[in-house]
């Protein structure tokens, strides 16, 4: 079994845990999907604002971030799909213009499937549609709990959102504080400093130290 097969077996497990199917499904996902994966050796963008989706994502690692983007070009990351999540969105299944920015971070690797080959799952097995609406569903919870903890104040909503993405505490190795700060809707002066407190107090411990 390659590493590729290996992904799709967590993928079918992670999808298996939502709502059992027909274990046929699984079978065919793994002969359309077992070529189609990439690696990001540096940040990428998958969709530019416009762009029609043509493919959904499982992060196998890393991280795929979709943010919002202004005509002065200030971007906001407004998600953060990290490992096990499955990127498929409504402008996926309706084909639809992307209205955000959908980019890879530096280390990320995904397997992904064709809006053509779901359209043939669909076909070939019905109930799939009713676990790819669960599947944005779990998405949208997931969503609503980050919400509340942005309602989080100073040091500690840094504390609990780097507690929430681990992988992403060291300064820079991941993330920019530019984009970090974005998603906490805060300076950038700020993110550093509350980040520094809590290295200084060992409330969050500097992996790259």
């Amino acid at each position: 079994m390659n590493s590729i097969d290996i992904i799709l077996q967590r993928m079918f497990g992670i999808m298996n845990s939502i709502k059992a199917q027909n274990p046929k499904l699984y079978e065919h996902l793994g002969q359309v999907m077992k070529f189609q994966g990439t690696y990001y050796v540096g940040n990428t963008v998958l969709y530019n604002v416009g762009d029609p989706v043509d493919r959904a994502f499982f992060v196998s690692e890393g991280f795929v971030t979709r943010s919002s983007k202004s005509k002065q070009g200030l971007q906001q990351v407004l998600s953060i799909f990290e490992e096990n999540e499955i990127k498929a969105g409504p402008d996926f299944m309706q084909q639809t213009p992307s209205e955000f920015l959908i980019e890879a971070t530096s280390g990320t690797f995904v397997a992904y499937i064709t809006h053509e080959q779901m359209k043939t799952v669909y076909s070939l097995f019905p109930e799939a549609h009713e676990l790819a609406s669960l599947i944005i569903s779990q998405h949208n919870r997931k969503e609503a709990r980050l919400r509340k903890l942005l309602l989080l104040k100073g040091v500690n909503l840094v504390e609990a959102f780097y507690k929430r993405y681990p992988k992403l505490i060291e300064p820079g190795s991941v993330l920019i504080d530019e984009k970090i700060a974005s998603y906490l809707k805060i300076s950038i002066s700020l993110l550093r400093e509350h980040r520094s407190d809590l290295f200084a107090t060992g409330r969050l411990i500097n992996p790259g130290k």
